[in-house]
């Protein structure tokens, strides 16, 4: 296969005694920063009271079923 620009001009740095910009990378010792990670009942629980600033939440809303807020 054929090699990127990119990886000739490194190839190239090395075989000139430069040094190998690999090797000037951070080592993670197998931890993965971007790593996803589900979110916890509370963490979902919150996330559906805080949607729609309560517009539709009716869980915070009287229970005669209606979407407009009574009182003031």
């Amino acid at each position: 296969m054929a090699q990127s620009k990119a990886k000739k001009n490194r190839c190239r740095i090395v075989r000139e005694g430069g040094l190998n910009p690999e090797m000037q990378r951070l080592h993670w010792n197998g931890i993965v920063p971007v790593e996803r990670k589900t979110p916890t009942l509370a963490e979902k629980k919150d996330k559906l009271q805080r949607k729609h600033k309560h517009k539709w939440n009716r869980t915070l809303q009287s229970s005669d079923g209606s979407i407009l807020r009574s009182g003031a």
